[in-house]
């Protein structure tokens, strides 16, 4: 298929550049925040994170009874580092139904063969790519016959959704059924997940990407709680952060969603470091710094999963259930937002 068309093909990323291989690699971040986050110190892999394909879609209409992907895995964990699969999900008419899992046992770099039964007539595909891999399209084909494909337009409503690993999709057993994978699809809109697990408030990775969002939201603040070493720094950075949004986005709704509840029996009060919020607190002191910025509503993390283990995958991370209230929790929360 030509390479153009398949462009288009993509959603819910900043850009689509070509490999040496013609092998296409959406991304998700400017090449100025990729380098940021490159050579941030205190966690693994976030350059590798941050171009990892989470909420990315291929999106097309079709008369075609199946397709098939040719596509490479060119990033992702270290098969020692985590526990962490991905899937490619398809949707037809909004309904999943077809996926591939199991992908970290796939060889990396080398061209895989995903095939995908569609049923008759016409009909609107999506492709959830995986969300803890780096995915490389080289070709989409369809069965020999008079059949079409025709890219699905950019839709021209835009969320930015700005987070951590929660965000990024992590506990979610499907690369689809991340909370910020759920409020896209709900919302019908282009949905840019700008998540990196294990990322702190961090004003600098922020950048003027040309998106251009309607909707901004906001889950970070409980890696730093793991982190800063005092309030005052926790201040520090997320008001700095808080003030970068408003720069580059002074007249933009912003959804502040404060750390979900742990779930791991960790103590209220961080136990080496005796000067920084409570983790009861981060929500009222994220709220006194969004304050100076009216178009910041502050929505609870800790009301939108269930301090229950069945809603965790290890306590912290939601599983697909906890992702799935937490979606719902954030959609009202938006709906109440924009009356």
């Amino acid at each position: 298929m030509d390479k153009s068309l398949m462009r288009e093909c993509f959603h819910n990323c900043l850009d689509v550049a070509p490999r040496e291989d013609d092998f296409l690699v959406p991304s998700r971040y400017t090449p100025m925040q990729c380098a940021f986050y490159d050579k941030i110190p205190y966690a693994s892999f976030m350059g590798l994170k941050a171009r990892m394909s989470a909420g990315i879609t291929l999106e097309f209409d079709t008369n075609a009874p199946a397709f098939t992907l040719q596509w490479k895995i060119v990033g992702g964990y270290p098969l020692d580092s985590a526990d962490r699969d991905s899937t490619l999900d398809v949707y037809v008419n909004d309904v999943l139904v077809a996926q591939q899992t199991h992908l970290r046992s796939l060889p990396w770099n080398e061209t895989l063969e995903s095939s995908f039964d569609l049923g008759e007539g016409r009909k609107r595909v999506v492709v959830f790519l995986p969300h803890l891999l780096v995915f490389a399209l080289g070709d989409i084909v369809l069965p020999e016959g008079n059949f079409y494909l025709a890219p699905v337009p950019k839709r021209t409503a835009r969320v930015l959704m700005i987070g951590d690993s929660i965000t990024q999709g992590v506990g979610a057993e499907c690369s689809s059924t991340g909370y910020a994978m759920q409020v896209g699809r709900a919302l019908g809109c282009e949905c840019l997940n700008q998540s990196v697990a294990a990322v702190r408030f961090e004003p600098e990775c922020l950048d003027n990407t040309g998106f251009s969002p309607d909707l901004i939201t906001v889950a970070l603040g409980t890696n730093d709680w793991s982190h800063r070493a005092d309030s005052a720094e926790y201040d520090d950075y997320a008001g700095r952060f808080f003030k970068r949004i408003n720069q580059l986005y002074p007249d933009i709704p912003v959804a502040v969603i404060t750390p979900v509840k742990r779930v791991r029996n960790e103590p209220d009060q961080h136990p080496d470091r005796p000067n920084l919020y409570r983790e009861s607190e981060l929500a009222d002191a994220i709220a006194r710094l969004c304050q100076p910025y009216p178009q910041m509503r502050i929505v609870e993390g800790w009301r939108l999963v269930p301090h229950v283990p069945a809603f965790f995958l290890d306590g912290l991370h939601p599983n697909d259930l906890g992702m799935t209230w937490m979606a719902n929790g954030v959609l009202q929360a938006l709906a109440d937002m924009m009356r």
